[in-house]
């Protein structure tokens, strides 16, 4: 009996494949595509399951109609999307796509490249997932260490990026600790030195697991400041940084900064 019973829901499992392997999910994926490079949002709201679970690129979950609709608004300033390489298997449709929007140019990493995937339910998406390729997730993961700890300040977030064994190539101070306790320290040193601590990226570049980013600091010197004491001027610098990630942590650094120079002398004043 219990054999019968497994073969008779394997004997449907088969018939709902070989039924979503009939439907033409490459054309719903593409009307998809249309409906968000018009900015149609009911349009694009119109393929959605009410009940629909949407990962974006960004890392963020929306959960119903509604709350994807309200992430799409978010995204529709110089939003387009170019796909290729359409998979259909069954009742999931997997493709590739180059995403360009203004809140990516605002960061510098415009455009992505995606990997997405959608699970149909009929003719409508249940489920909807957009990861970023293996470049532009390092180039956001710099970006989020950037918000969170150079202008966030949050040195307890280091631990959420660094490896405990990083490997450091930049030469420090003797005595300094390793990996993540030595970012720590370094940072816990810039942050008490310039409270005010700004960083302004102005290029960030990919290759493989490798990612450059190189920035504009700016800050006010309240503290001392690698052995000098504290001057009282609004400082500006720039500093290069290239890491090598796994899994989301940097596990090797390279670096190197110029001479804070005053912010009066850069504009001529």
């Amino acid at each position: 009996m219990v054999k019968t019973i497994s073969g008779f829901f394997v004997a449907i499992l088969v018939l709902a494949g070989c039924a979503g392997g009939n439907r033409d999910l490459v054309s719903l994926g593409k009307q998809a595509d249309a409906f968000v490079n018009a900015h149609n949002i009911d349009g694009f709201a119109g393929l959605l399951a009410d009940d629909v679970v949407l990962k974006g690129p960004d890392g963020t979950m929306h959960r119903g109609k509604d709350s994807a609709k309200v992430w799409m608004a978010s995204m529709q300033s110089g939003f387009h999307v170019d796909s290729r390489g359409y998979q259909q298997s069954g009742d999931t449709l997997s493709w590739m796509s180059t995403v360009r929007s203004d809140a990516f140019a605002a960061m510098g990493i415009n455009p992505i490249v995606t990997n997405t995937m959608a699970v149909y339910s009929g003719d409508k998406i249940r489920y909807f997932e957009a990861d970023l390729d293996q470049e532009s997730a390092g180039k956001m993961r710099f970006l989020q260490f950037y918000g969170e700890v150079v202008n966030g300040g949050n040195i307890d977030a280091i631990d959420n990026y660094v490896t405990e064994d990083m490997i450091e190539h930049q030469p420090l101070p003797p005595g300094t600790p390793k990996g993540a306790a030595g970012v720590k320290a370094y940072f816990k040193m810039v942050h008490e030195a310039y409270p005010d601590l700004h960083g302004t990226p102005t290029m960030i570049l990919a290759d493989g697991d490798k990612v450059l980013i190189y920035a504009s600091w700016e800050g006010t010197n309240k503290g001392k400041f690698m052995g000098k004491p504290a001057s009282n001027k609004k400082v500006s610098w720039g500093v290069g940084d290239i890491i090598r990630l796994v899994n989301g942590k940097a596990v090797e650094h390279w670096g190197w900064g110029d001479a804070p120079v005053a912010v009066a002398e850069t504009s001529g004043k």
